[in-house]
């Protein structure tokens, strides 16, 4: 009986871990059909054209609004991904990118809230952007990638 019930625990484990894996592989895969074309597979951009993600993406969930704006940009709240995985894949590129600017308190996206936010999608994504670089300065978070 505890060979069954040993067994039963090991195989619970596995699908866990084979659960945890398929979700970061999923996003992982999100990001490179909906986003690699324009940010790269190394989340660099393109200088003076596409931003880069690498040291910076977190620094948005500093500031008011900023959170916000990663879910609004056209390339996000217009992507044909579902709410759950535009959740997913927000949340893996923030610690594959920027792991060190994202906040301890950071509360991962969930579908319910993408969904919400990505109704509203952003038409001055520039504007908004450099308002929220400009409070990032304000706050002394430091913005130089």
């Amino acid at each position: 009986m505890n060979n069954i019930r040993s067994a039963l625990v090991a195989f619970y484990i596995l699908l866990v871990a084979v659960s945890a894996n398929a979700e970061t592989r999923s996003a992982e895969v999100s990001y490179m059909l909906q986003c690699q074309g324009c940010h790269t597979p190394s989340g660099a951009g393109v200088a003076d054209r596409v931003p880069s993600f690498v040291g910076m993406l977190g620094n948005f969930l500093m500031v008011d609004g900023g959170r916000k704006f990663l879910i609004q940009v056209p390339g996000a709240a217009q992507s044909s991904l579902s709410d759950k995985e535009l959740a997913q894949v927000s949340n893996w590129m923030l610690q594959k990118f920027s792991p060190a600017q994202v906040p301890d308190d950071f509360v991962p996206y969930a579908a319910s809230e993408v969904g919400q936010l990505r109704q509203k999608p952003l038409v001055r994504v520039a504007e908004v952007r450099r308002k929220l670089l400009e409070l990032m300065t304000e706050q002394g978070v430091n913005t130089a990638i």
